[in-house]
């Protein structure tokens, strides 16, 4: 059987949280955490270039990744899958409880849904698909 393509980038903030951690391992999700690839406060358009091509799901709480302008380009640009959680005001529990439920949904987005795109996961583990990035033309292209 080959490997599961869903494998999920725990950036920084969140990639200690042993409520969500254990979440993902009782559900066989294999994660790459932010530290063991990255030093703490490394800027976020320098990791998620990673992220993008590796294929990886990022999860985050900072939903205005995809507004600022150097990480928006990133993202962009190396198709990076985003989920965030819609509000930042969860705590570990509640992020772990959210990501149960929403996994399903996840799975079927990340194989369904063409990169990069950026999604919100709700307190209830609901999953939207909240922006998309048009396939952008290559030079001598019309």
């Amino acid at each position: 059987m080959p490997p599961d393509p869903f494998v999920v980038f725990l950036e920084e903030n969140h990639c200690n949280n042993r409520k969500l951690l254990a979440v993902l391992s009782d559900a066989a999700v294999r994660v790459e955490p932010h530290l063991e690839h990255f030093a703490a406060g490394n800027p976020d358009e320098t990791w998620l270039p990673s992220v993008g091509k590796n294929g990886w799901a990022l999860l985050t709480t900072d939903a205005r990744i995809r507004y600022r302008a150097n990480e928006k380009r990133a993202v962009k640009a190396h198709r990076v899958r985003m989920f965030y959680f819609s509000t930042n005001q969860l705590s570990g529990q509640q992020m772990a409880a959210a990501i149960e439920k929403a996994l399903t949904a996840m799975r079927r987005m990340v194989a369904r849904v063409e990169p990069p795109f950026c999604a919100a996961i709700t307190r209830s583990g609901e999953v939207y698909l909240r922006v998309t990035f048009p396939a952008e033309s290559q030079p001598g292209q019309a």
